[in-house]
């Protein structure tokens, strides 16, 4: 039977002040939401909103909450060093009594390139990022622990704070290209799509995932997958006008996505989740000019919208293609009748019916 583990919002944080991504925090746990995830970014597409740290937001939240998970959706080991990263999420679960997971991926260039840091070697990065954080868990200043790697190294080293969680936090890896994905079945917990996948991409996808996991021994039945999904509800029309910008950005960015999907595009690298610099005006005109070629019924396979009902057919096709955790991304104008819809109808449905 196909399973839902959890179902979780990430929460926009270009949507909101600081203070009302707090209350939504407060909702959101109240709302009976499982995880909540914020973008870890410097920088954004939009020029015109703020960008608040991802971790301090996540930190404020824990520390109002009582039940939620929190993490990023995603950090990466460019910008914050393993021992940074580390340190950040035990303290986390520490504050949270055991709700902090730890969302990390291989950074994206947006972030990186204009404070003068390299995005080089991302696949060694992240491998051996992953070695470290799991050692600096496992170590206390009687037990160090030692690492060398092309990048990373740990010398004598320890954390002088224990996670809440036995043995650690789980770590979802945010991964999109099939070295990536078969790495997080190699070394994660679990595997975040990136929000343009479609049912039938990410069932595809899934099986560089899966490669990953036999090579560990391990069981994708014990293993989280994790889906993305923009969303609005109500008119069928209007929750299409709603989402389609945003929708049509994301997959602009995915090329390999829109070419299994059937649509076929002449597209720079540089147009891409990792590659795209915001600060060239050239390529976010680029990036608009490809977004608009992209037909709506490419835009509907990626986006869950309409009825509740409706939503829920979608969800439910996530579901078959192998996702056991659901995150929802509000692109509504009203989030609170959006979440609430979600949590009056549609979470609970899908619980009642795809519960172990």
């Amino acid at each position: 039977m196909k399973r839902l583990a959890e179902f979780g919002v990430h929460l926009l944080t270009t949507k909101h002040d600081v203070h009302k991504l707090l209350d939504y925090g407060v909702k959101l746990d109240r709302w009976g939401f499982d995880h909540l995830k914020v973008g870890d970014h410097t920088l954004t597409l939009n020029l015109e909103v703020e960008y608040p740290n991802a971790h301090t937001i996540l930190s404020a939240v824990g520390a109002l909450t009582k039940r939620i998970k929190l993490s990023t959706n995603v950090t990466d080991p460019f910008r914050r060093h393993p021992v940074e990263i580390a340190q950040g999420i035990a303290t986390l679960d520490k504050i949270t009594r055991g709700r902090a997971v730890l969302g990390i991926g291989a950074g994206e260039i947006m972030n990186l390139a204009p404070f003068g840091i390299r995005w080089e070697r991302p696949y060694t990065r992240i491998k051996e990022a992953l070695e470290v954080i799991k050692l600096l868990w496992s170590s206390n200043p009687r037990n160090p622990v030692n690492f060398r790697g092309e990048i990373f190294g740990l010398e004598n080293a320890y954390l002088q704070l224990k996670c809440h969680q036995e043995p650690r936090p789980p770590i979802y890896l945010g991964a999109l290209g099939p070295k990536m994905r078969e790495l997080a079945g190699l070394k994660a917990d679990g595997w975040a799509a990136v929000s343009a996948e479609a049912p039938e991409t990410l069932r595809l996808h899934l099986n560089d995932v899966k490669r990953g996991l036999v090579k560990r021994g391990g069981r994708i039945e014990d293993f989280y997958v994790s889906a993305t999904i923009y969303t609005e509800t109500g008119d069928s029309e209007e929750a299409y006008g709603t989402v389609e910008a945003g929708a049509k950005s994301a997959l602009a960015m995915s090329r390999d996505i829109l070419e299994n999907l059937g649509h076929k595009i002449v597209a720079p690298k540089e147009i891409s989740v990792q590659r795209l610099r915001v600060n060239d005006p050239q390529l976010m005109d680029r990036l608009k000019e490809i977004a608009e070629t992209i037909p709506r019924n490419i835009v509907e396979r990626t986006v869950a919208i309409g009825s509740p009902d409706q939503c829920i057919d979608r969800l439910e096709e996530f579901l078959g293609a192998g996702v056991n955790s659901i995150t929802i991304c509000s692109l509504s104008k009203d989030d609170d009748r959006l979440y609430r819809r979600y949590a009056e109808k549609i979470v609970p449905y899908l619980k009642e019916n795809y519960s172990d």
